[in-house]
């Protein structure tokens, strides 16, 4: 156990020289956090409608009413109107001229206008009721799957980025500092000591997973109180997804530093494995908007299951027994491969 600690201990000192290790395991997540709440984070703001009312004015109105998440801002003509769309003063335009409704949008929005263009068409029926002196026939209500009573895509992102914090530590706490020791000679003077192998690589290991899940809590209180982004939290289950993150990212590295005997090649190949992780499991891109071919490859990944657990023990979405096992399967992959990747990586020369 004193043998543990004091590698423990020097691994400590080698993370605080390193400002590139503090940058990827620390730095970095809290950034993204930063970044993505700027853009997505908060409460969801209402619809900026600019609006042109040349005939019937009062129906529009009163249609309008019908979509609370729109707010109405009324311009004197439809030029006024396309140069505020244009600076961005307003989300999209409508011009209604008794009978007809012509929408205004602004050509570079090009993942927005989609949504500006249905609810468009949506106020288009409901004007077509009103004309007619018709309600419509079916009522629309947002109802969100898990334990929020409401969330927009900064709730799916901060749980994925809180998985991949602790997957990315785990993969780099083995795999580049096991084949840089080796490199520079300091495994193979640590191995001529009565040294056993578990004290080096959980020494190593474990002070980056520790990093890792520092990384992960940090993020969760950045967006909950910097952005005011409210979770239902299920601590236990958090711990579970956590824990089975840690143990199976650790087991990745150990794979990786077996294949790769260069700390470059490890540092690569660890680098490669994270990315492919990050844009095929959901976490940056909305899984949705993957290929199938893709989506088939990503449902392979273990950070699919793990971004996915994380969300239900946030209360994101609602759980289910498969994630729950594949995030177990995982685990348990880690835990053997650590073990007998392990003992071969640290294996004398």
């Amino acid at each position: 156990m004193n043998t543990f600690l004091a590698i423990f201990r020097a691994q400590g000192r080698i993370f605080l020289r390193n400002p590139l290790d503090i940058f990827v395991t620390v730095v970095l997540p809290l950034a993204l956090v930063l970044l993505f709440g700027f853009i997505w984070g908060g409460t969801e703001r209402p619809l900026r409608v600019g609006a042109v009312l040349a005939g019937e004015g009062e129906v529009f109105l009163f249609a309008l009413s019908e979509f609370p998440e729109m707010a109405p801002k009324i311009y004197p003509d439809k030029r006024t109107l396309a140069e505020a769309v244009a600076k961005r003063e307003v989300d999209f335009g409508l011009v209604w001229n008794g009978t007809e409704l012509l929408v205004l949008l602004e050509r570079s929005r090009i993942q927005d206008n989609s949504t500006f263009e249905g609810k468009a068409r949506a106020l288009a029926r409901a004007l077509e009721f009103r004309l007619a002196g018709l309600a419509a026939p079916l009522a629309v209500a947002k109802v969100h799957v898990g334990k929020l009573s409401a969330s927009n895509w900064f709730h799916y992102i901060v749980p994925g980025l809180m998985a991949m914090s602790i997957l990315q530590a785990g993969v780099f706490a083995v795999a580049g500092r096991i084949a840089g020791m080796r490199e520079r000679g300091i495994l193979r003077r640590m191995l001529v000591t009565p040294i056993p192998g578990w004290a080096i690589l959980s020494g190593v290991g474990l002070l980056r997973m520790l990093v890792g899940f520092f990384s992960a809590v940090a993020t969760f209180f950045l967006a909950r109180f910097v952005f005011n982004v409210a979770f239902s939290v299920d601590g236990l289950l958090l711990l579970f997804y956590a824990l089975a993150a840690g143990v199976g990212a650790m087991g990745l590295g150990a794979a990786v530093s077996l294949l790769a005997k260069r700390p470059g090649s490890a540092n690569i190949l660890g680098m490669i494995l994270v990315q492919m992780m990050l844009f095929l499991s959901g976490i940056y891109i909305p899984f949705e908007f993957l290929p199938a071919g893709l989506r088939f490859l990503g449902q392979i990944l273990p950070a699919y299951y793990l971004a996915q657990g994380f969300r239900a023990a946030l209360g994101v979405i609602e759980g289910n027994l498969v994630t729950l096992l594949a995030a177990l399967g995982f685990g348990l992959f880690g835990l053997m491969a650590f073990l007998g990747f392990g003992r071969l990586v640290v294996r004398p020369e």
